[in-house]
């Protein structure tokens, strides 16, 4: 990781902007070491996994990895990952993580050494709706735009800029996003339309008046009957907050929101890479059990994920970005050999595709025959 850190300090390849975020692989089998039961972002709970985490600057070229057991928080997960990520980053650089790593420890350290944070507020309902008091007469409306042309998307916030009362130096931006709001209370509206269904069920259970539940005890068993608690009017969505379609975010630079958003929406960056190690390292299930085989297969499936970003960058080449799918032009890549009934014996390079090309040049050309001219 030093020598890797070091040639791309080298080349003038670390951004100012940084993003980090943690994932998790799971094992086939249960002796592995670093495995361990936690958080699953595999949906595999059943399975023992190993956590790891990446920083990567917002052009895609990644400066630090870091693998940790399977049951490791992300805020302990951060403090492992700044040790990487700061001896590389210039003073002043700007860290972006999710809430999952915020805590007080993790943001004084990085002010502490000279940089600067943007992080997600974890949405707690009773703080939300205190920092979103008289949002109506204070906020202002914003629009971005994402995407690339012809395929630009207009986003359209309400934000409002306050310093936190509660750290020096530090920001509140918050937002409000219309779109967000209709997706939040369509989805927790099926919730609870599950929950009825499911409820209903119960109902049939509690007029046939059968215990649903027993429990031993010295006298006996103990059942549970249900019984059925009539309302008045329909029954409210308690999963209904109040706070849908807004989020907040902290941080130690004094810009405008407009600007904060637009580095904040950049964080799906880093959760391509890791989508790109994933599916095009296949990195789960991993099969490895020694420590060094599990840190060793990491490692490569990083290194072959930043080439592939390197070569995006310095070729500018559109085409060379789904790891997956390189993978799959790369086996499609294959020389044939004809040999024709009265004549020489050719070899031709077929399915050579054009991100192939952009990675590896000619240099598959050279296996086939130049001369097709004269030999026909």
């Amino acid at each position: 990781m030093e020598k890797y850190q070091n040639i791309i300090s080298e080349k003038g390849l670390v951004d100012n902007d940084q993003i980090t975020d943690f994932s998790s692989s799971y094992f086939e089998g249960k002796k592995a070491e670093l495995a361990e039961h936690g958080y699953s972002r595999d949906h595999r709970p059943d399975k023992k996994q190993v956590t790891w985490g990446i920083t990567t600057g917002v052009s895609g070229i990644p400066t630090a990895l870091t693998i940790q057991r399977g049951n490791l928080q992300d805020k302990l997960h951060m403090r492992e990952m700044l040790k990487v990520s700061l001896r590389i980053l210039e003073k002043g650089s700007l860290i972006m993580f999710d809430c999952g790593g915020n805590s007080p420890w993790v943001k004084d350290k990085i002010i502490s050494n000279g940089y600067n944070y943007l992080t997600l507020k974890a949405k707690k309902v009773r703080t939300y709706k205190n920092h979103i008091k008289n949002f109506e007469k204070e906020c202002q409306e914003i629009t971005i735009e994402r995407g690339e042309a012809p395929n630009v998307v207009k986003e359209e916030y309400l934000a409002v800029k306050r310093a936190s009362d509660k750290r020096d130096n530090e920001f509140l931006y918050i937002f409000f996003s219309k779109e967000l709001c209709k997706d939040q209370l369509r989805k927790k509206e099926l919730k609870f339309q599950r929950r009825l269904k499911k409820g209903g069920e119960l109902a049939k259970k509690a007029r046939k008046h059968k215990a649903v539940q027993t429990f031993p005890s010295k006298e006996g068993w103990i059942g549970l009957y249900p019984e059925i608690q009539q309302t008045i009017s329909n029954i409210e969505n308690p999963y209904i907050t109040g706070i849908e379609g807004f989020f907040i975010l902290e941080s130690s630079l004094d810009v405008d929101p407009k600007i904060v958003l637009e580095l904040y929406k950049q964080r799906d960056v880093a959760e391509k890479f890791i989508r790109c190690m994933k599916e095009g390292g296949e990195l789960r299930p991993i099969r490895h059990w020694n420590r060094d085989a599990i840190i060793g297969a990491l490692f490569v499936c990083f290194l072959a994920s930043a080439i592939i970003n390197l070569t995006e960058k310095l070729c500018k080449n559109p085409d060379v970005k789904n790891f997956k799918l390189l993978k799959k032009y790369l086996g499609n890549l294959t020389l044939t050999v004809i040999y024709p009934r009265n004549g020489f014996r050719i070899r031709v390079v077929s399915n050579l595709s054009p991100p192939i090309e952009a990675i590896l040049g000619d240099f598959p050309l050279r296996y086939g025959d130049k001369n097709l001219n004269l030999r026909w």
